[in-house]
């Protein structure tokens, strides 16, 4: 009887598949009439049953008569880099296929646009081999922009309609910046945002966050906070000044406003101040500049800008923090969250609190960066380079200085030409390669990435002048996207309307495939429920490489059921929650099919790829039943070139390569005929 019942199901089965049309997988990204700042995109959509792997289609019109990209893809995110361009309308459409041949239909089109460049940046290729991979990005200042490009000078992402400055780029992918609010009282709130448009945090701008806004190990957001005392102004060349606008000036009365600095850390949920920490409370009023301009200029904003921090890091290893004081030509190591100084790095002031470091004789100095063997990278401004280091001019070096309990050490340094001289803002960074890319202001804001001999290897001329615009920093980062992945059913299957994975009762395995798609380690957590209980709740962690693949698997016990049981797996990134994805699929006790549902063929030609092409390209066309097919090539004048194939042929998807090398260069057609049907495409041949 039970064999019989079988028979019975298994006829039952093959009726439901012939009666069901098949399933078409959603587009999910870019969403239908996206309008995109970026030019490297991401495009991603769900998973079909019994797929070997997935054909995506990029095309300039949506007739896909003008295919711009044609490419297979055995996960569900794939990410072009290479053929996207400004201000113009792109579609994009995807479809299942299966090793033998058999393709489910295309689905719906979505469309996206790009929106205009911003950037006028031109880049040098000195030393090819030598360049560090990865795009760059930078911010820029008082026109209130970002952008990122590629190693030849092509720009691929930037900040839109938002006045918008980059910062800094965490080891994770997070990205953090400043968006000028004109009219606001503090008026550049920072905030952690992402390539794609999205805003993950916004500081809370109840007081003047400036320069810096970083992440720390325990989720909350540290930045750098004006606040002000009233202190004296001191005895020296600008004290006649003050002394005719009636103040004493004589280095002891307390009755000017100086700016200082205070490092804020924000709950990165509710937005409360949770550790702060002053420069009023821990630097003595002692020391100041004397040689910069500050007090001349203060006594233009009767104000005094004392400390000016300008740059904000975070050693995880050592629970430290390290920060840059521009006015007093400083960089502090501080205990968090004790808030001790472990020492003061730099130009020797009157308080006697800088012990390391004196005759290194860096000034004014923008940017850090900790190294693996806890060396510090730092951009000497070097304002002061007469009064430090006996220059005849000011002049801006990037430096790596090595750090002992009792000694600092300069390394290594490389030292900018006079005409490239950073009075304020830049950065240097060390790269993964060794090399060190430096930022300056100077000759219109340059990027130059320089080896370890000091050649120049590479170079970026971001083509702003002062004071309409200035590059703030820029940084080397593996690229836009640091949480691309896939989360793919293993034996997904379909039956009629089940799709779902088949778990035989008893102990049984569900498992998921997880792959890396972008330029970053990805840390991932995950967890399994099921509505039946099947598997209890499980739990687990796991970490990827760029492109690596893993498979997670769950055991479980496994009750007969008549009707499919749904099982949960979520997965997120642990530095990157918003990209959480949610799976959601049918546990069924009895099989489902393994066969390819019925596909339905019709006579098509399908656009050739690549189109233009040099010297060979692939036609793809679907026939009916089984034809007498003729597919020919024919020149500009109708004559036929080449006669690819002419024979009966089953039905179903089939493909022919044309390898134009004896032809010469210019616009073909290619014909495929079948009795009185026939369909006609443009290609064009370029040497």
């Amino acid at each position: 009887m039970r064999e019989i019942m079988n028979h019975f199901y298994l006829y039952f089965l093959i009726f439901i598949i012939t009666i069901n049309p098949p399933l078409v997988a959603e587009l999910l990204s870019p969403e239908n009439g996206a309008i995109l700042n970026h030019l490297h995109v991401l495009f991603e959509w769900e998973q079909e049953p019994i797929t070997d792997y997935y054909e995506i289609q990029i095309s300039e019109n949506s007739s896909f008569s003008n295919t711009i990209v044609q490419a297979n893809n055995q996960t569900l995110v794939f990410i072009e880099q290479a053929t996207i361009e400004w201000e113009k309308t792109y579609y994009w459409r995807i479809r299942a296929m299966r090793n033998n041949g058999m393709a489910l239909p295309w689905t719906n089109s979505f469309s996206f646009s790009t929106g205009s460049p911003l950037s006028e940046t031109t880049t040098t290729i000195s030393i090819a081999n030598q360049i560090q991979d990865g795009i760059t990005v930078f911010g820029a200042f008082f026109n209130y922009f970002s952008a990122a490009i590629d190693v030849t000078g092509r720009e691929i992402w930037n900040s839109g309609n938002e006045n918008l400055v980059y910062y800094s780029t965490s080891e994770f992918g997070d990205v953090f910046g400043c968006e000028l609010v004109s009219g606001s009282e503090n008026n550049l709130p920072g905030k952690e945002f992402t390539f794609e448009g999205e805003t993950i945090w916004e500081e809370p701008n109840d007081e003047f966050l400036h320069h810096d806004l970083i992440k720390l190990p325990n989720g909350n957001y540290l930045g750098i906070v004006e606040t002000s005392a009233v202190g004296p102004i001191p005895i020296g060349d600008w004290t006649p000044l003050f002394q005719g606008l009636g103040f004493q000036a004589d280095g002891v009365t307390m009755e000017f406003i100086w700016i200082g600095d205070k490092l804020m850390e924000w709950d990165n949920e509710t937005g409360d101040v949770v550790w702060e920490w002053s420069v009023f409370d821990h630097f003595s009023m002692m020391d100041y500049d004397q040689f910069g301009g500050t007090w001349s200029q203060a006594y233009i904003d009767l104000h005094y800008d004392w400390t000016h921090v300008n740059a904000v890091i975070f050693d995880e290893i050592e629970s430290a923090i390290y920060f840059s004081t521009r006015h007093l030509s400083r960089i502090t190591k501080l205990d968090y969250p004790s808030g001790d100084i472990i020492w003061n790095l730099g130009h020797e002031m009157p308080s006697g609190q800088v012990t390391l470091g004196n005759e290194i004789g860096f000034s004014f100095q923008h940017s850090l960066q900790i190294l693996n063997n806890g060396n510090i990278i730092t951009f000497d401004n070097g304002n002061l380079a007469p009064e430090f280091r006996g220059t005849d001019d000011p002049q801006s070096r990037a430096i790596e200085l090595a750090i002992s309990q009792n000694n600092a050490d300069l390394v290594w340094s490389y030292e900018l030409p006079d005409d490239l001289f950073g009075f304020a803002s830049g950065n240097a960074q060390k790269m993964e390669n060794g090399n060190v890319m430096v930022t300056t202001v100077g000759g219109g804001g340059r990027s130059l990435e320089v080896n370890s001999n000091g050649n120049i290897v590479w170079e970026a001329n971001y083509n702003l002048s002062l004071p309409s615009g200035a590059v703030y920093r820029a940084h080397r980062i593996p690229g836009l996207f640091p949480a691309a992945y896939s989360v793919m059913i293993d034996n997904f299957l379909v039956s009629g309307e089940n799709q779902g994975v088949y778990l035989p009762s008893g102990s049984s395995e569900i498992s998921f495939t997880l792959h890396n798609e972008s330029e970053y380690d990805l840390a991932l957590s995950f967890s399994l429920s099921d509505q039946a209980d099947w598997f209890g709740n499980q739990s687990g962690e796991i970490e990827l490489f760029p492109n690596q693949i893993e498979t997670i698997t769950f055991t479980g016990n496994v009750t007969e059921s008549s009707n499919g049981n749904p099982i949960t797996l979520i997965v997120t990134s642990e530095y990157h929650p918003e990209k959480e994805k949610t799976t959601l699929v049918n546990g069924f006790t009895f099989p489902l099919s393994t066969e390819s549902e019925p596909i339905p063929h019709k006579f098509e030609l399908f656009p050739a790829f690549p189109n233009p092409f040099n010297p060979k390209t692939t036609i793809q066309y679907n026939v009916q039943n089984s034809e007498l097919i003729s597919l020919k090539v024919l020149d500009i004048s109708g004559r036929v070139v080449e006669t690819l194939f002419e024979d009966i042929i089953e039905s179903g998807n089939h493909e022919t390569k044309w390898n134009a090398k004896r032809n010469p260069s210019g616009i073909y057609f290619v014909k495929l005929t079948s009795g009185q049907k026939s369909e006609t495409q443009k290609i064009l041949f370029l040497k």
